[in-house]
């Protein structure tokens, strides 16, 4: 019997990760989720209640528990100001680290750390690897970074890798990030010509899509070497441009885009396409899903969460 124990399944990236562990669970394997509230569709008994800011009641959760993996996803991200970025990403972390290190036996964690970690990119640096050095120049990248730092400390028996996450995209994408921004203006607007707002659009990212990267973390929990920082992302990059063309492309619709100076952050790299060797050789996960599918199902979420089952036609 294995028992997994899940932070953030809350979130966008941790209820696809729910999705993709549930059906490859044996029968007697457990399934337990940490949070300070439920995920409303999780049953009562899979859920226990503990706050990472809390060192008292996460070490009683904890040996509790007794679990066999972790993935460890909860976190703060943009807009949250650095102090909570701080607070939660790096010292929750080492709470939740300290509180399972004392565990008797190897418990195998995943920390899920983030492109932001890198900073600025060269284009000579391109496709970027896990070795190379990190600059990051926003409070979130650095949060991450020392995150990602402090989990690669020696923590006795825990077996410990970090899962590098790429620019998620894919069906439900929240409006705190560019497609799920541009696709709930689509999806909302009430006339055929929608004006929307957006950043530098010649920016390329290398986006991953949702489902693929909770495959890629439940794959390092089983078989990410100790001590390994793994990229998860689709080796490929895109522009902003070609996402939002696509999404304008099946909502039907007139667009025009105004520049939104806030949308734009200093010192983000032209390019993030990242190489994906590492986790493909050692792990055997690879991406599945391609860029053109996950717009797609972005969309056809969007127009979901609107009421809407078709996109407007001209």
């Amino acid at each position: 019997m294995a028992t997994w124990l899940i932070t953030g399944a809350g979130g966008w990236l941790g209820g696809h990760v729910l999705e993709s562990l549930e059906p490859t669970l044996a029968p007697d394997d457990r399934l337990v989720v940490l949070g300070r509230n439920r995920p409303s569709a999780l049953p009562r008994g899979q859920f226990v209640s503990a706050d990472l800011h809390d060192n008292d009641g996460l070490n009683r959760v904890v040996r509790e528990v007794a679990p066999d993996f972790v993935l460890h996803l909860a976190g703060k991200t943009p807009p949250a100001v650095d102090d909570e970025l701080y607070e939660t990403n790096v010292r929750g972390t080492e709470r939740l680290l300290e509180a399972l290190r004392d565990l008797a036996g190897p418990t195998r964690v995943v920390v899920v750390g983030s492109a932001a970690e890198l900073g600025p990119i060269q284009p000579a640096d391109l496709p970027v690897v896990e070795d190379q050095p990190c600059r990051p120049t926003q409070a979130y990248g650095r949060s991450k970074l020392a995150a990602t730092t402090l989990a690669l400390r020696n923590w006795g028996e825990l077996r410990i890798v970090v899962g590098r996450v790429f620019n998620l995209i894919g069906p439900g994408t929240p409006s705190s990030l560019a497609f799920g921004r541009f696709a709930t203006q689509l999806a909302a607007a009430k006339d055929h010509w929608v004006e929307i707002q957006a950043g530098r659009l010649d920016s390329r990212r290398d986006f991953v899509d949702v489902r693929d990267a909770a495959r890629a973390l439940i794959a390092l929990a089983e078989r990410g070497r100790q001590g390994r920082v793994y990229n998860v992302a689709s080796g490929r990059s895109y522009t902003i441009q070609d996402g939002l063309d696509r999404l304008v492309s099946l909502s039907g619709r007139t667009a025009q885009v105004a520049f939104d100076a806030g949308a734009q952050r200093a010192g983000e790299p032209d390019d993030t396409r990242a190489d994906i060797s590492r986790i493909t050789a050692e792990v055997g996960w690879e991406p599945k899903i391609p860029f053109e599918r996950s717009i797609a199902d972005l969309w056809a979420s969007a127009l979901a969460r609107n009421g809407k089952a078709l996109p407007l036609t001209a």
